[in-house]
């Protein structure tokens, strides 16, 4: 069953981090957890981050029910180029993908392209498709 949340959440002034200018990602994830019910993927336009990273552009809880996506980051225009909607939409897809897998059970991938790879920059994410390989499929029984 697929459930959406027509109200926006504001993300609790708790998780911001003012020196980083950021939030902080398992923070959000708590939050999710704490005030809705079932699978839930969060989607932000909040840049994210973690302990021990610069940034993310999703997390999840493994084998949980909450992840949450960043669009920060996947937008080219953070990166003082020139917008692109469906570019935007494009990588959106593959980190909502990636982080509901990771809810899933599914770990990161090495198998070039598919979506479980781990991406530590935005050119990852565009080399990326937005496809399980054959072994991700295979362990969740696809």
């Amino acid at each position: 069953m697929v459930s959406e949340i027509s109200q926006v959440e504001k993300i609790p002034k708790s998780a911001f981090n003012q020196l980083r200018n950021q939030y902080r990602s398992d923070q959000v994830l708590e939050f999710l957890e704490r005030n809705f019910e079932g699978r839930i993927l969060g989607i932000t336009k909040e840049d994210l981050y973690t302990e021990g990273l610069n940034f993310v552009f999703g997390q999840a809880k493994m084998k949980g029910r909450v992840s949450v996506v960043s669009i920060a980051r996947l937008d080219p225009t953070f990166w003082h180029q020139p917008e692109d909607k469906e570019l935007v939409e494009e990588r959106t897809i593959k980190e909502c993908i990636h982080e509901i897998g990771h809810t899933l059970g599914l770990g990161h991938c090495n198998k070039r392209g598919c979506v479980m790879t781990f991406s530590s920059t935005v050119g990852d994410v565009d080399k990326k498709t937005k496809y399980l390989c054959y072994m991700c499929k295979l362990q969740l029984g696809l």
